[in-house]
């Protein structure tokens, strides 16, 4: 079974969402993305459930380009890359999500997935998923050990800036429209929501 973003079931597949029990006597993993249709929407395996997202929208894409070209060189000359989605992060059995963006050691990063912990990840919200990107996800990427989770919302525009304490995600930062973001950790970047949302890349 499939779970979709209404949290209905479907399929004949042994796929579970939720609270919906599963024939499969081990938890869903990387494999189980496989026979996922490529059909344009993004699948994960979320608590372990495989879970869908609709394509995003514009603002959403011109974001996710935007933060690519200013992270990719900060992230090169520290020795790290820049993977946008769809790229999966293993966290283990049952949590295999898909982030907007993930920068990682090159250690870290095999043939079909990045794995261990990486040093950035980034959602930037849609209408489909915002609740999963500032609750569920936030709670799975500290989990994972991912030391900065930074979340963008095209609709603001913002950029909420999260640090990994302990266990825990702590608000280091936020900053809205024109407002900029100057950063060593984890890149040295400075990021300005508003230029995010550029019709046209001036970099």
């Amino acid at each position: 079974m499939r779970a979709d973003t209404s949290g209905a079931v479907w399929g004949e597949r042994t796929w579970h969402a939720g609270g919906v029990e599963t024939v499969l006597d081990r938890a869903l993993d990387l494999e189980d993305l496989d026979g996922t249709p490529d059909d344009g929407n993004r699948y994960e395996v979320l608590d372990g459930a495989i879970v869908m997202t609709p394509p995003p929208d514009t603002d959403h894409q011109r974001a996710v380009r935007e933060l690519i070209l200013l992270l990719h060189p900060p992230a090169r000359d520290c020795g790290l890359e820049v993977f946008p989605s769809p790229m999966a992060w293993r966290i283990g059995p049952g949590q295999v999500p898909e982030p907007d963006l993930i920068v990682a050691s090159p250690e870290n990063v095999t043939k079909r997935a990045v794995v261990g912990r990486p040093a950035l990840v980034v959602e930037v919200l849609s209408p489909y998923g915002r609740g999963r990107d500032m609750h569920e996800k936030r709670r799975i990427y500290a989990e994972g050990g991912a030391a900065w989770y930074w979340i963008v919302d095209p609709a603001e525009p913002s950029l909420t800036v999260l640090q990994l304490v302990d266990d825990t995600y702590e608000e280091q930062g936020r900053v809205s429209g024109h407002e900029a973001y100057e950063t060593q950790e984890p890149l040295p970047v400075i990021v300005v929501p508003a230029e995010l949302l550029s019709r046209g890349s001036g970099r």
